[in-house]
């Protein structure tokens, strides 16, 4: 079983403990239809590859113009379970179930923020090494997705 990898989003630590391989194909399958494209395009942004504020808004428009609620819902469903993350409530760690989902997030960003850390864990490395294969610096895609998120 892989570590846990400690984020923080707001206040609140989380611990997300890597998908199991097969589960991981499973959901790039079902990601890379959904979410990657449109993805990709802030990655590009975060990470200079295309520069100014035009080309964000465009990034976040394709990305919102591909996910509705009932999308997000279900990444969120899909992403944030109790088997692949735990979160520091009161000082004890606890499975994120939907008791600990209500005292965890304070605003829906911060489901977002975390949903984008569980992707980063899970697909970054991963899909860094096969994007590098067609040519791409995998430092770039690295880059790009923690100036989405940020790093902490």
């Amino acid at each position: 079983m892989a570590k846990p990898i400690e984020v923080t989003v707001g206040e609140t630590v989380f611990f997300i403990t890597p998908m199991d391989a097969f589960d991981a194909l499973a959901a790039f399958g079902d990601l890379q239809k959904d979410i990657l494209p449109a993805l990709g395009d802030l990655i590009s942004v975060a990470g200079g590859q295309d520069d100014g504020e035009a080309a964000m808004g465009k990034a976040l428009e394709k990305l919102s113009g591909k996910l509705d609620g009932k999308q997000l819902k279900y990444w969120a469903d899909r992403l944030l379970t109790p088997d692949t993350i735990a979160v520091e409530i009161n000082g004890a760690d606890r499975a994120l179930d939907a008791a600990a989902k209500a005292m965890a997030f304070k605003e829906f960003t911060d489901i977002l923020e975390l949903m984008v850390h569980v992707i980063k864990v899970n697909f970054a490395s991963p899909l860094g090494r096969w994007l590098s294969r067609s040519g791409l610096d995998l430092s770039q895609v690295q880059a790009g997705l923690s100036g989405v998120i940020g790093q902490k």
